[in-house]
């Protein structure tokens, strides 16, 4: 027994009561023939409605009782594709119907077989059997009717009947096994066609659930790097700001290197924010620039520096030939890193940058000696966070905390691939890959830029 919606009517749009579909009343009038396949039950009412008004009108002046049952029983067909129980139920009753009132055979018998069809090829598997089961009650009485009357007619004998009865038993049978076989033909290609919209309807889901993950992915990457412009930027801005205002009490000359130091911070985060802007708009004509990477890092640590924050850059092995998404990794991570020394270490602190490019892969290290834990931080900032998903895009490890003694560290493992070679001995810039893993401070209170 089928479950949901059953085949008793075509499937999608062939389901009479289903709901009219947008677009689809002007477009029928274009495509007629669509518009057939689309509503089976107005074309079957039409059909067998004009048949039936023809056999009323012919039929009527004539003396026979056969139109009485023969006009239902073509109204009845109307229904067949998308009611086969009804029309089946209807059919048969006044098939039987005129054989007791002595009619034995009237035009509309030849809807049983119509019914029949329906029921099988549109019908649930009750309805099917149904089906099966009146059309060989049909064949019964008809050949029950035959072989009595020829049996005891004025010529005819029991042998006669019997031969009669069997005769018509057999083809009646043949006839209900025919018509059984195109059923099933016609209902293993209704479920095909309804398969194969469902498949499409599912490839057009999927291609929607695909694309709105692509965006949410998108939106995710244009936020962190949001993130780490303006936390960075705004972080040396105030720690000019607090630094220019006792600057300019006690040596006024030097407060104008503290503005000029506030007007490049900022003009540089507006030029990142208008890149970043420019991606949500999709402006083609937007001048992205070069990506940030290893060599821009000295001038990332003047900035530092400048905001009076002591930090030293060692690196080890050459940083040469690496992604482009690495190099802007790692520039990504140690600006949040030394952005999070200036929020949360306390005042003297100083820190230290360390890149290490080995057989192994790329190791970046950022450590400070301030207070490490920051009391007042409420733990709710998106920095860390920030940090281990972009080593989780590139397959590392980041592993941030509070060290024994004093001070913080913050420590990313990127695997660098095969074809990237041994590095050289060489020092050069660095783009390591920078992954992220939940390491051993995920729930840190450690300052994270908001």
């Amino acid at each position: 027994m089928t479950t949901g919606r059953s085949p008793d009517a075509p499937a999608g749009p062939h389901s009479a009561g289903s709901a009219p579909q947008p677009g689809r009343t002007g477009r029928g009038f274009r495509d007629p023939f669509r518009w057939i396949i689309e509503n089976p039950g107005t074309v079957d009412l039409i059909g067998f409605g004009t048949a039936a008004a023809l056999m009323l009108l012919f039929g009527a002046g004539g003396a026979g009782w056969w139109v009485l049952f023969s006009v239902p029983m073509v109204l009845a067909a109307a229904v067949c594709r998308t009611r086969p129980l009804l029309g089946v139920i209807v059919i048969g009753v006044l098939a039987v119907s005129h054989v007791l009132v002595g009619i034995p055979v009237v035009a509309g018998d030849a809807m049983t077989f119509y019914a029949m069809f329906c029921a099988v090829a549109y019908g649930t598997t009750a309805v099917h059997l149904i089906g099966v089961a009146a059309g060989m009650l049909g064949v019964l009485v008809q050949a029950t009717w035959f072989g009595i009357a020829t049996a005891f007619g004025e010529y005819g004998s029991l042998g006669q009947g019997a031969i009669t009865f069997v005769g018509l038993g057999i083809i009646g049978t043949i006839t209900i096994v025919a018509i059984w076989a195109l059923a099933n033909l016609q209902r293993a290609r209704v479920r095909q066609l309804a398969l194969t919209r469902d498949r499409a309807e599912q490839a057009v889901r999927e291609r929607e659930q695909r694309t709105a993950l692509a965006v949410a992915d998108e939106r995710a990457r244009i936020a962190r790097e949001m993130h780490d412009v303006v936390a960075h930027s705004l972080s040396v801005i105030i720690a000019q700001a607090d630094g220019g205002r006792f600057v300019a009490s006690q040596k006024p000359e030097k407060a104008v290197e503290v503005l000029g130091t506030i007007g490049e911070t900022g003009r540089a985060a507006l030029a990142d924010m208008r890149s970043l802007l420019g991606v949500l708009r999709q402006e083609d004509e937007t001048s992205f620039g070069p990506q940030p990477g290893p060599e821009q890092l000295p001038e990332l640590l003047e900035r530092v520096r400048a905001a009076g924050l002591e930090v030293d850059l060692e690196v080890e092995g050459s940083l040469g030939q690496l992604p482009s998404s690495v190099g802007m990794s790692v520039f990504r991570l140690v600006q949040e890193a030394l952005t999070n020394v200036l929020k949360h270490a306390g005042p003297g602190a100083s820190a230290s940058v360390r890149l290490v490019r080995g057989a192994e892969g790329l190791v970046i290290e950022v450590v400070d000696d301030g207070q490490g834990t920051d009391p007042t931080s409420d733990g709710l900032g998106h920095g860390l966070t920030g940090m281990r998903e972009r080593m989780s895009v590139l397959g590392g490890a980041l592993q941030a905390g509070p060290l024994p003694s004093r001070g913080y560290r913050v420590r990313a493992t990127v695997p660098l691939p095969a074809d990237h070679g041994t590095p050289a001995e060489a020092d050069g810039p660095a783009s390591p890959y920078t992954t992220t893993d939940p390491g051993p401070a995920a729930d840190d209170p450690r300052g994270e830029t908001p």
